[in-house]
This record gives C-alpha cells, structure tokens and sequence, in this order.
C-alpha cells in the first residue's frame, strides 16, 4: 500500500519558467560588459547551456550539486573571465535570490493535489539544488502556500549527495517513516528522479506537464501529463 509520495521540485512543483532564465542572461550580460566583455544574445545563451550540460554531468558522475558559486565560475570560465573570490561570490549570492525577484509559478493543479494527497499520504520533497540553493527553495515553496503539505523536504546542498543517488531517498524515507515498497516518487528528470527513485526501491511517476524532455524514452512506472490524473495512477500503482 502507497503511504508517502516524494517530490520533485523544478518542474513538479515550480515551473523553470523563461522569465528567470532571461533575468539571468541579462544579469551575466551586464557582468561581461562591466568587464570588457562584449558578447552576442546567441553568445551567452551557448555558454549558459553549455555550462548546464557540464553541470548535469558533473552531477551524474559525482552524485552531488554544485552550488552557485561553482556554478558561475565555470560560465565565466567559459567566457574567458577570472573574477576574484570577493566578486564570485557576491555574483553567487545574487543569482541564488534571483529566483525570489522572478519567481517562478506553481505547476497547473499542483496545490490540489497535494490537498487531496495530504489528507492519506505522507509528502516530502527531495530536490537537487544548484543555482537556487536550499534556503531560497524552501522560502518560494513558503510564499507559494505549499510547505504546510510536506513533512520534509530534503535538498542535495544540505544533504550533501544528490539525485540520482538513492541515500537522498533514503534519508528522505527514513524522515518520513515509510519503506521504500511504500512510497512513490513524483518527477520530471528520467536520470535524476525516475532512476533514483528506482535504485532507491521506490516506484516511479514521471510528470510530463511541464517539461517533456523525457515523455518519449523512460523506465517510469506510470508517466503523468497532468496532475489531475496523478491519483488515479497511484491507485493504478497500489492495485
């Protein structure tokens, strides 16, 4: 029997949504420029995507998450720009709370859902961080009206391991008090969520709603587009 359900948090909960990434390419812009750097909007989206690609592998191959920091050094190390630490580190800080000037939308039903969910489930949230670091995801999560519906929420930059690693479920489990045979983890990333649910012991929901980089090829038990359908492929799941 299903008693607890995980989730994930960017595009489960919270929409990675243009509008931040455009703050942010403008934020990096004006940084080059303030140091002599002068690139095209073609330029800076390369390097902003090819520094996703590194931050994704290096994630697959390490288990853990960069933080801000690292993160924007490696984009200006691909610009060709060494800033000193004082500087990088106030860059870090502003692009962790940059999500809280532009931030990003609940995904369509989510607050419903977890409404009914709550009423019979234990929920926690276990999400891989990276330029948004904890602090910040808890305080959207707070203004969004949804931390009353978790028990806990575990995040890569505090737990220090990250998903697809299965002891990031299992420190979440054992938050919650529920088996891995129990408990159903809710996301989008086919590597991160549904392959470390799985390692995990857990069963695994892809959501597809608000990104469907993985709706095509995945090893998910059950593949949602809506959450309005989420309950009924739980009890799918649970018969």
């Amino acid at each position: 029997m299903i008693k607890a359900v995980t989730f994930d948090c960017w595009n489960t909960l919270i929409v990675d949504d243009d509008q931040r990434a455009a703050k942010m390419q403008a934020y990096f812009r004006s940084i080059f420029e303030e140091n002599k750097i002068f690139l095209s909007g073609e330029d800076i989206s390369t390097i902003l995507s090819d520094e996703l690609v590194l931050f994704e592998n290096y994630v697959a191959s390490h288990r853990k998450t960069l933080n801000a920091r690292g993160r924007a050094e490696t984009i200006f190390r691909l610009a060709g720009l060494d800033l000193p630490e004082e500087r990088l580190l106030r860059v870090a800080h502003d692009c962790d709370r940059m999500a809280l000037e532009a931030r990003p939308p609940l995904v369509p039903d989510i607050k419903e859902t977890l409404e009914g969910l709550a009423e019979s489930h234990s929920l926690a949230v276990i999400c891989n961080t990276g330029f948004h670091g904890a602090a910040t995801l808890r305080e959207i999560l707070s203004n969004h009206g949804l931390t009353p519906y978790f028990q806990h929420m575990t995040f890569s930059d505090e737990a220090g391991v990250a998903k697809p690693h299965e002891r990031i479920f299992q420190m979440t489990l054992q938050a919650l008090g529920s088996g891995p045979e129990e408990t159903v983890h809710v996301g989008d990333s086919e590597p991160a969520d549904i392959t470390g649910a799985k390692l995990a012991g857990l069963r695994a929901v892809l959501f597809t709603g608000a990104s469907d980089r993985y709706a095509e090829e995945n090893t998910a038990h059950a593949v949602v587009s809506a959450y309005t359908d989420l309950p009924g492929a739980l009890r799918s799941l649970d018969s």
